[in-house]
């Protein structure tokens, strides 16, 4: 079947950005010059832009015209459990992880509650910055802070996480997470996160915590993500 004119619009549009004829960051032709070009009509052409927009790859700036951005980065972890180097395996991405700090520390109380531990009680926290190769320009695109219960892991903060997949080495452990509760909210990060994730003063960031469970069902971490929230979605499938 013939695809409708909108799909062979945007096609034409897609193909030469892709080619780069329209560059990153320029202006595309106006809407007239394109329905021109392309012997469509506005309506038509306006379901093209509406495509594409949705895809990330335009941004329609009122009394400026379209421009070619770059495609906002899908984060698969709000759909199923798995570590950040698995999920952009999936993808085809490669990953660079930055590792900020990693110790052991008493549990602040909101950390202490999400892991049911007693007040004060010793958790590894390990901060690390990731970034995929060839999206966002190489900015980074999360800012992650992790804690875990010593009692479960003491060696935890003696490991190099720089390559080292987290969940794969909970499973070589036998502390697989079996099931996890997630939160998320748009949300100013603090200046720290602000800076390791080259966002401005007033740029929001996705906040995503996360309470990971062992088949037990005991608490093995802790996360607080942060994702810069103009390059960023995120997939969320439910099953009834």
């Amino acid at each position: 079947m013939a695809k409708a004119l909108h799909e062979q619009a945007a096609e034409y549009i897609r193909a030469r950005i892709q080619s780069g004829e329209y560059a990153l960051g320029s202006r595309i032709p106006t809407e007239n010059e394109l329905c021109a070009l392309l012997g469509v009509s506005r309506p038509t052409l306006r379901q093209a832009l509406d495509t594409l927009t949705r895809e990330g790859i335009l941004s329609r700036v009122k009394g400026r015209g379209t421009f070619v951005t770059q495609p906002k980065v899908t984060h698969e972890s709000t759909s199923f459990i798995t570590g950040y180097r698995a999920e952009s395996e999936r993808s085809h991405h490669t990953v660079r992880t930055k590792v900020v700090d990693i110790g052991v520390i008493r549990a602040p109380e909101a950390v202490s509650a999400a892991l049911e531990l007693p007040a004060g009680a010793k958790v590894t926290r390990l901060v690390r910055v990731r970034h995929l190769e060839g999206c966002n320009n190489d900015a980074p695109v999360v800012y992650t802070t992790l804690y875990v219960p010593c009692k479960y892991f003491p060696d935890m903060a003696r490991l190099d996480f720089t390559d080292l997949s987290f969940y794969s080495v909970l499973a070589e452990r036998d502390l697989d997470v079996r099931r996890a509760s997630r939160k998320l909210e748009v949300v100013p990060p603090p200046p720290e996160v602000a800076a390791g994730l080259h966002l401005g003063p007033f740029e929001p960031a996705v906040y995503i915590t996360s309470v990971g469970r062992m088949a037990n069902d005991r608490p093995i971490e802790y996360t607080e993500s942060y994702y810069p929230a103009a390059s960023s979605r995120f997939l969320i499938e439910v099953c009834r």
